[in-house]
């Protein structure tokens, strides 16, 4: 492991992934033992998202500038 600021970054953005996967399987499945299906599907897709953005930090950016160009500010 790299001891510099981006390789921290790095080491976090690796262990982030894992956790939100972890995290979005557990919650989902904790949910439909529940029967709240709705629940359990809406908190995987949140997990989903969240776990893109963490897995690609450039993907914000791109979404805005795609949306800035949408209606028409860039």
């Amino acid at each position: 492991m790299n001891l510099s600021f981006q390789g921290i970054l790095d080491w976090a953005s690796t262990e982030g992934k894992n956790l939100i996967l972890v995290a979005g399987i557990f919650f989902a499945l904790m949910l439909a033992f529940k029967r709240q299906f709705i629940g359990a599907i809406g908190t995987f897709i949140v997990l989903i998202v969240a776990y893109a953005f963490v897995a690609k930090p450039t993907l914000l950016a791109g979404i805005s500038e795609w949306f800035t160009g949408l209606i028409g500010l860039g």
